[in-house]
């Protein structure tokens, strides 16, 4: 008995010898790093000089999702170390989470595309927490721009550029041209330039008298807002917006198909975008473009929609946007549903992928013009969550935020849909008039805004505010045919059930102050699509523009 003992002993000991073996160390040429905030596989292989499938590889990560505080083997990595200093005066900044090249430049009292230049940096929107920039020409950081350097020989005077500017503006007010101020200012991207920059405006002997410039914008994220999103391409754009400016709503969503606007790539087709925001603008109507699809071009496959191999493309495309349409497009919503594989197919479902898009054309938007609002894409309410069909999207915006959201987002973008159930009730119910889409937060309304919300407090966000950039109720109720598979619920809504929850959904959200600028999904799809599409449950018109119930209710609803 003893000796059987004394094996056993022996045996639990050797066990243990070849686990602590086996679990040995690093290699020599490995080392840790542990992921901060902003941190994405591409941000630290580009810091590290490796790879993000060799990272992946050593790390045994199935996808591209990382997370704050997460341990991860670099391979093959050497600590980034300060390239020697570029000619001239100057001194190293270490690149922190949040930082953007214009934040940064406006901190030090310089351009934008200063730093750019003596960094060697091609695309603005890639910096990354740790990396050391050069940044010419200054001692310290100042607390407000420098003054205005001596006047050039000549004609002329400088200007500080201010909020909402872009070179377009300032040449027109000065009676110059674009390309004039650009080659007296060596500027090598007229997209970057920052406020409180000095500009020289050549062949002037000062400002021409001007009216008092309008106020800056409101904050982004400040009040509530009516909206609907509309359907305007092809379409009669008069009797659409007539429409809106008759329900009293102030805001109008339409969602720009990159695709369709730039098949080939360079030649961007603008004559129907300048349409829609001519039109806008006649109506009084503050504009949102929702910026998503990928022309087949940019990407790895043709299957369903998704984003482009290089995310450059798309940051050059909404940057191109931005400054054509500076002051006139008031929000842009950086791509739809990003957590379903039908939007980001050709690439793994990733919160982290999809931050590093967001803060790229986050950067390009703000470049050109900077008063517009940023809403970072919505998520798809689904309670489905294999990581490759879809993710629950309550777990997609909270690694939304630990990949760095907070410092790309003016606002929040939320797709807060009620199915067949009432706006102000929370999950979970059991009712014989509503058999299906009710066992789960993410069919109802107000579950989803307050889960929303309370992940936007958890991560300090609570400056921002929820913009719902597509909610509604879906109704059968007097069009012609049955419900599509899938789509079973709208049958149980009645058109007076979608008025009643649309107008009980907007009272709600603006009773909890967190809620920003809200859009019915949708006004127009009816007419476009036909009864016989999906799209059309949600219509408040019918195929033939009578109005449904919601329509007559909506424009009847009080909006403080």
């Amino acid at each position: 008995m003893r000796i059987s003992r004394l094996a056993v002993r022996v045996s639990v000991l050797l066990v243990f010898l070849v686990l602590f073996l086996w679990v040995a160390p690093a290699a020599a040429d490995e080392f840790v790093y542990v992921v901060q905030a902003g941190d994405t596989l591409y941000s630290i292989a580009r810091r590290y000089t490796t790879t993000v499938a060799e990272i992946m590889q050593a790390n045994g990560l199935a996808n591209y999702t990382i997370h704050v505080g997460q341990s991860l083997g670099i391979p093959a990595g050497v600590e980034p170390t300060p390239a020697p200093p570029p000619a001239g005066d100057g001194i190293y900044y270490t690149v922190m989470g949040g930082d953007t090249l214009f934040r940064i430049s406006q901190r030090f009292g310089v351009s934008s595309a200063l730093v750019a230049r003596a960094n060697g940096i091609v695309n603005p929107a890639l910096i990354f927490p740790g990396q050391q920039l050069f940044i010419p020409t200054v001692q310290e950081p100042l607390p407000s721009p420098s003054p205005p350097p001596t006047p050039e020989p000549g004609e002329g005077f400088y200007y500080s550029v201010q909020v909402g500017d872009t070179l377009f503006r300032i040449a027109a007010r000065f009676g110059t041209t674009v390309s004039l101020i650009i080659s007296s200012n060596d500027l090598a991207n007229p997209n970057l330039i920052a406020v409180g920059q000095q500009l020289w405006i050549p062949g002037h002997a000062g400002p021409a008298p001007a009216p008092p410039s309008p106020s800056p914008p409101p904050p982004p994220v400040a009040g509530f807002g009516y909206g609907i999103q509309v359907h305007l391409p092809g379409q009669d754009m008069n009797q659409v917006l007539g429409a809106v400016n008759d329900l009293g709503l102030s805001w109008v969503k339409q969602q720009i198909e990159w695709k369709v606007f730039e098949p080939v790539p360079g030649q961007i087709q603008w004559s129907e975008l300048d349409t829609m925001v001519n039109a806008a603008d006649a109506h009084g109507l503050r504009l949102l473009f929702s910026v998503v699809k990928a022309p087949a071009w940019s990407r790895s496959t043709s299957e369903e929609d998704g984003p482009p191999l290089s995310f450059h493309d798309y940051w050059t495309f909404v940057g191109a946007l931005a400054a054509r349409y500076a002051g006139r497009v008031d929000a842009y919503e950086i791509w739809n549903e990003q957590n379903l594989r039908r939007e980001w197919n050709g690439q793994p479902l990733s919160a982290s992928r999809y931050v590093e898009l967001l803060a790229g054309a986050y950067n390009a938007v703000k470049a050109a013009d900077p008063g517009a609002v940023v809403v970072s894409g919505a998520p798809a309410p689904t309670g489905w969550n294999d990581g490759v069909t879809a993710i629950d999207d309550r777990i997609y915006l909270d690694a939304m935020y630990a990949a760095g959201l907070k410092s790309y987002s003016d606002a929040i973008g939320a797709h807060p849909n009620g199915w067949a159930n009432h706006a102000s009730i929370y999950c979970c119910r059991q009712e014989p008039d509503v058999p299906s889409h009710n066992d789960h937060p993410s069919f109802f309304f107000r579950h989803t805004i307050e889960d929303y919300w309370n992940i936007m407090v958890r991560w300090g966000d609570q400056g921002a505010r929820l913009w719902a950039t597509e909610f509604g109720w879906g109704s059968l109720d007097g069009l012609a045919g049955g419900a599509q598979p899938g789509y079973e619920f709208v049958a149980y809504n009645s058109e007076a059930d979608q008025a009643d929850y649309l107008t009980q959904a907007f009272s709600l959200a603006r009773s909890g102050n967190y809620v920003g600028v809200m859009f019915v999904w949708n006004l127009n799809f009816c007419p476009v699509a036909g009864a016989g599409a999906e799209q059309c449950y949600w219509g408040i018109v019918r195929p033939d523009w009578s109005p449904r119930a919601a329509y007559g209710a909506l424009k009847n609803m009080p909006k403080p």
